[in-house]
């Protein structure tokens, strides 16, 4: 009988333990994996371009968004003239 209170204590403890862990989670969204790996990490020149982008020309990149968004912006103001 002591076992079983025993067992049954130790579940009971581990319930509300894992009932108090959802509570405080609760409406927090789960942090990207990326950001995760990289909060350990220090700042460097390889650190701070995006996981998964280390072969990308950034720089090439953000040039082509910006001549995309001024001829979307150029193009619009012709149309509605």
């Amino acid at each position: 009988m002591l076992l079983f209170k025993m067992i049954l204590g130790a579940l009971i403890a581990i319930g509300i333990a894992t009932m108090i862990e959802i509570w405080l989670k609760r409406g927090k969204a789960p942090r990207p994996l990326a950001k995760r790996m990289r909060s350990g990490m220090k700042e460097t020149i390889d650190t701070k371009v995006p996981l998964g982008m280390e072969a990308t020309d950034i720089e090439s990149v953000e040039r082509a968004q910006k001549l995309s968004e001024i001829t979307a912006l150029k193009s619009k103001n012709v149309r509605f003239k």
